[in-house]
């Protein structure tokens, strides 16, 4: 039984954070204290017209982009909460082995300043001069990197069931940076 629930736990906590990005907001959004990672030299992606829904969530996030996270299982396309979801979960070998799991959500109708605190806040972000937003939460422990795209949609990257919410956030925004930010559509 207890096999089973360390199983399952990864898989619920990877639904319970992106459900927690879903359109309404509740909790207090407060400012970041200290500068957020700015990172990459694209200029800045201004939101007006750019649009969502066009991509693939299975193509902004593939395969071969979390191999250097680990062995991950194929990965699983579904929409959840209304967002077109993409995740993979990282392959196990034992029950004490840290678990991962890295999903891109694309959200046609949730604009950026939709991102909902999930414990720890809301922080802005500049993801390669690209408006974006992080809020990271304890239960379930992950972190969400939130990618502006035009005034309306937004594209989020999630990662959850790692042993740490700093962890989880360093792999978010490196997933954001390095490939998936870069396969957004500018303007």
């Amino acid at each position: 039984m207890k096999l089973l629930a360390r199983a399952l736990l990864p898989v619920a906590a990877g639904a319970l954070l992106l459900a927690g990005c879903t359109s309404t907001q509740t909790g207090t959004a407060s400012p970041a204290a200290s500068s957020a990672p700015s990172t990459g030299d694209s200029s800045t992606a201004a939101p007006g017209g750019a649009s969502t829904t066009s991509l693939e969530s299975c193509t902004l996030l593939t395969a071969s982009d979390v191999t250097g996270f680990g062995a991950f299982k194929d990965g699983e396309e579904t929409t959840l909460g209304g967002a077109r979801v993409c995740r993979y979960q990282k392959q196990r070998t034992d029950a004490s082995e840290e678990g991962m799991i890295i999903g891109v959500a694309i959200r046609d109708n949730a604009p950026l300043d939709s991102v909902n605190d999930t414990g720890n806040g809301v922080k802005d972000l500049q993801v390669n001069g690209r408006k974006a937003k992080e809020a990271s939460g304890n239960a379930p422990l992950g972190c969400t990197v939130a990618l502006g795209v035009g005034d309306k949609a937004r594209v989020d990257v999630n990662v959850t069931a790692v042993n740490t919410v700093e962890k989880a956030c360093q792999i978010a925004e490196d997933v954001a940076t390095k490939v998936v930010e870069p396969k957004l559509p500018k303007g």
